[in-house]
């Protein structure tokens, strides 16, 4: 691909995807860029069934030592704790910083950490501009005023998280987080089991 192509490819489209990506697009489809997003480093699934039946093995394995009410009281803490929104899950991490996560294997949430130095939002770099900058920017764009708390600034209507970009100050103030950690997350729709907002506080930008 050439520069132009590739300055497509990273532009971060809140609720849509990354560049030529969309949400709901098929896992395979995805692979087809590999060449862009590098390797694959690590891969991790969370399937509920095979949840309980690993679960129901192992209790066959110690019988000795778990009761069938011990058994039926893990399934149904399991169940909880991944429920269906959780269940086929999939999520693929890529050697350019990028993660992809997948329900039954459509594309859901796009996460990017420091390596993938190209993304960027209309032409604002992500992990080099300054953040306060870049989170105007992006409200402005979005005719969104985000919400702050400790060091996540997250656009609720359009499910964009940035992390350790601003930290947040007991003064009610804001100042620029650790670059270490810094990291971002979007998506087409609500996280599963979303974090209660209601103690975010709006973020005064200008």
């Amino acid at each position: 691909m050439d520069q132009l192509d590739l300055h497509l490819f990273w532009e971060l489209l809140p609720l849509k995807g990354l560049g030529p990506i969309q949400f709901l697009s098929e896992k395979t489809d995805v692979q087809l860029y590999d060449k862009i997003l590098g390797k694959i480093i690590a891969e991790e699934h969370e399937n509920l069934e095979k949840r309980k039946q690993d679960l129901q093995d192992t209790v066959k394995q110690f019988s000795q030592f778990f009761s069938k009410e011990d058994l039926k009281i893990a399934i149904e803490a399991l169940e909880e704790t991944i429920g269906n929104e959780r269940d086929d899950i999939s999520t693929t991490f890529w050697g350019s910083g990028i993660s992809l996560e997948y329900k039954a294997d459509q594309l859901v949430e796009i996460f990017a950490d420091d390596r993938a130095k190209l993304l960027h939002f209309q032409d604002i770099p992500i992990f080099s501009a300054e953040p306060i900058h870049l989170i105007g920017e992006i409200s402005k764009q979005l005719n969104e005023i985000p919400l702050i708390k400790d060091e996540e600034v997250v656009f609720p209507k359009h499910h964009l998280f940035l992390f350790s970009f601003l930290s947040e100050q007991v003064d009610g103030q804001y100042c620029e987080g650790s670059k270490k950690n810094r990291s971002i997350s979007w998506r087409n729709s609500p996280r599963t089991h979303a974090v209660n907002l209601a103690d975010y506080q709006p973020l005064k930008l200008f």
